[in-house]
């Protein structure tokens, strides 16, 4: 029995049963039997213990009960708690003008350019009311993760809605004097209403003194020294300023001649012993840096390289810290439908072989080959394609870590003339690249030979964005990122030349599960791939618009003409034709007028728009569910470093039996789904496949003829990657590696 409570400031006093039912009768509402959780929290105390323990002791209860509604109590009791811990006390909650300056004197918020007549019209405008509402998910996510904290005295500064306003903020400082407030406000209120979901660099460094905003990095090299030393610096300070890596190393495989044959070349792999070093030398909020390597199914070294993450590779050829994606064609995928063999043909031998691998029109790529195959002078090896495919699909369901890029179809299905040889950490960017000629280079503002890919990110949150608001809630999301984009401090001259004439953003849609769910509607439905046809119709065609409207303000990007855009390309144009067989439905707005919009106007301000992303972490701040995915359960911990979340579906007990979980949705649904994004998508998806095997009596091993139809199935559909391979084994899900970089967002 607890007699007596030892306050914040050491005082022990008599226990008092009323306060601390006062207490759990506001948090709970009407809602909640607060008072389960008041007994169960005493029968976990001592008498003595301190006020936090008791109060983390209700909020422990409420988990506990895993319901939504005791979720968020536990909130409300959580931000409670952190408004004493910030403020004081509910009643001493500073203004956005005195929360302001103390930031700023602290050093700890950027010295913005608002004057105090703004800094006090925007405390009309913030509503900590929205705090209350939220559950401990989300607050808990904001706060452990996004909000400024004092780590070694872990004395939090803000609370959830000071960071959003610092978000806006920062963000829209430099709007044009006449329309920054609404900017800001508009900004503000999507964000805190969770219909912008923003990314961890932004949520994290917006409206401080610390610019770095990268969200994905991409990068290739040539074959040369000096080129790969410098894609090896790019690595090291893309890490260090928090973003993932998506690499392409175009080299010589191992035995090749150097130097006229006076240097016999080792290959790629202790290039990616350096790579994984490179990264792994930095830490991001405390984990190391992350990287996906790309390389293609024309290599000789190819059957080591699917194998180096595989624990039955010896030590010596084994690099596990980073990832891989296998990069393969339209003949290739060909010949393993037709079960041929495969010509492995070096760099050094045919470098023209594999540039055109990367074309989208694939007849000149097919002309060489057969050329190549049947010249007995030019040096080559044969494999059966099915060995290949099935070893790469094999290593992607048993280690997690082997994704698929398609070569032809992220150069066919785009608005970029350049040409693009990776996908990023996350398989979801496609962007052109090209290798630097020396580490000088990048510390070049103008034109060099070399460019780094760089994208930022963005989503909007379905189920929390009405239709009538969409158009609005886009063009923000866009000048949001454009805005990124003008103000981050980048780590090479060369970088912020490319980018800012490049203009290159990803916004993705984020809590698709719920939204469907909500709606009644199954993934693997007809109506319900109907309904994501129309979802992403409306997000490409809203996003074309944004860039549009933001061009007439600012102007087209200067790098316009190496898009299609002038032109009038747009998605509808150049998507898979495939998808229609599947669900074929009359597209929605009137995409003729808006192409002879953009022509007249000479192209739109951003080279490209669209990209999925998982939205891995900062959809539980959102209190959604993340990306595109269906849940895989109704409850799922998710864990970061030390710490565990535990997310419920939304409406969780409302819609179970509406959820369709992925493990009960068809392989060929999956694809259809994403399938029906990709066609109004300019870059890629990181797109997730979920397998039910093993798991519990009953449960069928995969076969190698079912990885063999998917691998073709998603080929035939016009995917341009495959991110995981995810198997039922349990509840409990660790982030995913992208987060350890900036492109989760």
């Amino acid at each position: 029995m607890i007699e007596s409570i030892t306050k914040r400031d050491g005082g022990v006093v008599e226990f008092s049963p009323e306060k601390l039912n006062k207490w759990a009768e506001w948090a709970g509402g009407i809602d909640v039997d607060w008072s389960s959780v008041v007994l169960e929290a005493c029968r976990k105390c001592y008498s003595g213990c301190s006020t936090t323990d008791l109060h983390n002791a209700m909020i422990a209860a409420c988990v506990d009960m895993e319901t939504t509604q005791h979720l968020k109590m536990a909130g409300r009791l959580y931000i409670g708690a952190l408004i004493k811990e910030v403020f004081g006390g509910l009643d001493k909650v500073l203004s956005v003008k005195q929360m302001y300056y103390k930031m700023v004197e602290e050093g700890l918020w950027a010295n913005m350019s608002y004057s105090d007549s703004e800094l006090d019209y925007l405390n009309t405008i913030i509503n900590h009311s929205l705090d209350f509402e939220a559950s401990l998910t989300e607050i808990k996510q904001i706060t452990d993760k996004y909000a400024i904290v004092d780590r070694v005295s872990k004395q939090a500064k803000e609370t959830p809605q000071f960071v959003y306003m610092r978000m806006a903020m920062g963000n829209m400082e430099l709007m044009p004097p006449e329309r920054r407030m609404e900017d800001v406000v508009k900004l503000y209120t999507y964000l805190s209403q969770k219909k912008i979901n923003a990314p961890t660099p932004f949520f994290i460094n917006l409206g401080t003194p610390k610019k770095q905003y990268a969200s994905c990095c991409v990068t290739t090299t040539l074959d040369t020294a000096p080129s790969l030393a410098a894609s090896d610096h790019i690595a090291y300070m893309m890490t260090c300023a928090s973003a993932g890596i998506g690499h392409h190393i175009k080299t010589r495989s191992r035995g090749s001649g150097v130097q006229n044959n006076k240097v016999v070349h080792l290959g790629k792999l202790p290039y990616y012993k350096v790579s994984q070093a490179v990264v792994g030398a930095n830490l991001q909020s405390s984990r190391g840096g992350a990287l996906t390597m790309h390389f293609n199914a024309l290599d000789p070294e190819i059957m080591d390289l699917l194998n180096l993450k595989n624990v039955q590779t010896v030590d010596q050829k084994r690099i596990k810290d980073i990832d891989y994606s296998f990069g393969f064609n339209a003949e290739f995928a060909r010949k393993v439908a037709k079960n041929e063999s495969w010509m492995l043909v070096d760099y050094s031998v045919s470098p023209e072989l594999y540039e055109l691998m990367y074309e989208g029109d694939q007849a000149q790529f097919v002309a060489l080959y057969n050329k190549i195959e049947s010249d007995e002078s030019i040096p080559k090896v044969f494999v059966n394609a099915r060995d290949v495919v099935l070893k790469a699909l094999k290593e992607g369901v048993e280690t997690g870590r082997m994704y698929l890029h398609r070569t032809d179809e992220m150069n066919r299905h785009t608005p970029f003339k350049d040409k693009i040889y990776s996908s990023n950490l996350c398989q979801e960017i496609a962007l052109p690249t090209s290798g630097y000629s020396s580490v000088s280079d990048l510390y070049w503002y103008g034109d060099v030979q070399g460019e780094i890919g760089l994208c930022s990110l963005g989503a909007i949150v379905l189920g929390n964005t009405q239709e009538h608001e969409y158009e609005d809630v886009a063009y923000y999301t866009v000048l949001m990122i454009d805005n990124v984009i003008e103000i981050m401090d980048y780590p090479f001259l060369q970088l912020a030349y490319t980018a800012k004439r490049r203009r290159s953003i990803g916004v993705g849609l984020t809590n698709l599960a719920y939204d469907m769910a909500n709606k009644g509607l199954k993934y693997s439905s007809l109506s319900g791939k109907r309904y994501i046809h129309k979802v992403a119709e409306r997000h490409s065609y809203y996003l074309h618009k944004a860039s549009l409207r933001l061009a007439k303000e600012r102007g087209v990007c200067e790098w316009i003409n190496k898009t299609k855009y002038p032109e009038g390309w747009l998605p509808i144009d150049t998507a898979n034709k495939n998808i229609d067989e599947v669900v074929s439905q009359p597209l929605m707005y009137d995409w003729e007028s808006l192409r002879k919009e953009i022509i007249t106007n000479g192209g739109i301000r951003n080279s490209i728009l669209e990209a999925h992303m998982p939205v891995e972490s900062s959809s539980l701040a959102s209190g959604g569910v993340n990306g595109l995915y269906p849940i895989r359960a109704l409850k799922v911990v998710k864990t970061s470093g030390n710490n565990k979340n535990l997310f419920l579906a939304p409406k969780a007990e409302e819609l179970k039996w509406d959820y369709e979980l992925a493990w009960d949705i068809p392989t060929k649904d999956m694809i259809d789904v994403y399938a029906v994004v990709q066609k109004f998508t300019g870059q890629a998806i990181s797109a997730d496949l979920y397998l039910k095997y093993g798991a519990t009596a009953g449960d069928r091993k995969i076969s190698a003829r079912d990885l063999l139809e998917q691998f073709l199935y998603l080929t035939k559909m016009g995917l341009k990657t495959r991110y995981y391979v995810n198997s039922s084994t349990g509840v409990e899900e660790p982030e995913s590696k992208c987060d350890a970089g900036g492109c989760t967002l």
